[in-house]
């Protein structure tokens, strides 16, 4: 299996944000989520999010995903990408390996989403 790293959280996130109080906490973790379940909307919603959090792209793909949505509040409706690409990368480099990789460990073919 794939080595473990760890999943994104709030406060990993304010480091990685470089964000200096935790008055946007709760504001990240709907980030978190948000970009959690965007990604499990675009693999597969049947493979549980611990499964996904083992793999670094995918904790990568969330830090990228909340880093462009926190950054750009209030100005999403002009920006002219609705996603960074470097995310759509992440995720579709991630798609096929975790459907593989669950059907594999659970004894059956890889689902369509």
């Amino acid at each position: 299996m794939v080595a473990e790293l760890k999943k994104v959280t709030v406060s990993n996130m304010q480091e990685y944000l470089n964000l200096d109080s935790d008055m946007d906490a709760e504001i990240l973790q709907d980030l978190i989520d948000m970009a959690q379940e965007d990604i499990r909307n675009a693999v597969d919603l049947n493979i549980p999010l611990e499964f996904y959090q083992q793999y670094p792209v995918f904790n990568q793909a969330v830090r990228t995903m909340v880093d462009f949505t926190y950054y750009n509040r209030g100005e999403l409706g002009e920006q002219k990408i609705g996603y960074p690409p470097s995310y759509h990368y992440m995720v579709n480099g991630i798609r096929w390996r975790v459907r593989r990789e669950f059907a594999n460990e659970n004894g059956n073919t890889p689902t369509k989403p």
